[in-house]
């Protein structure tokens, strides 16, 4: 069952409004889902590229810090993504690692469509904050 992203306190409300929900969440990976929605598309019925890459930006920032002390919090430092095809419909998101460093993690994501295809790839760097009592 997806986790609504309404029960963390900590997400800004403009991601709470997309309907963002969470498939899954591991220290490997992350997946998560934009819902589809029209208000998401753009003028030619397509997903609109801000929205995928709004995606892509929430489900990497959950996953630069699963498995951190709570209230650890992250920024994200560089976003690449790459539209491989026109997506359609609802999108899921999963994240990868390329490497898990102390404060500045690299990672990667694809995005794929309902109908399974590849619509992006993303790799991002994201800057850590560990609160200091648990950093101790």
């Amino acid at each position: 069952m997806a986790e609504s992203l309404l029960v963390h306190r900590d997400i800004a409300p403009f991601v709470n409004d997309l309907g963002l929900e969470i498939l899954e969440r591991s220290a490997e990976r992350v997946v998560m889902v934009l819902p589809d929605k029209p208000r998401f598309q753009n003028r030619k019925g397509d997903v609109h590229g801000g929205a995928a890459a709004t995606l892509i930006d929430t489900t990497l920032g959950f996953a630069a810090t699963e498995g951190d002390p709570p209230g650890t919090s992250s920024s994200t430092l560089m976003l690449n993504v790459s539209y491989l095809a026109a997506a359609r419909g609802r999108l899921t998101c999963t994240s990868g690692w390329q490497r898990r460093g102390r404060s500045i993690r690299f990672l990667e994501a694809s995005v794929r469509d309902e109908a399974g295809t590849l619509v992006a790839k993303a790799s991002a760097t994201f800057k850590v904050f560990i609160p200091r009592s648990a950093a101790d």
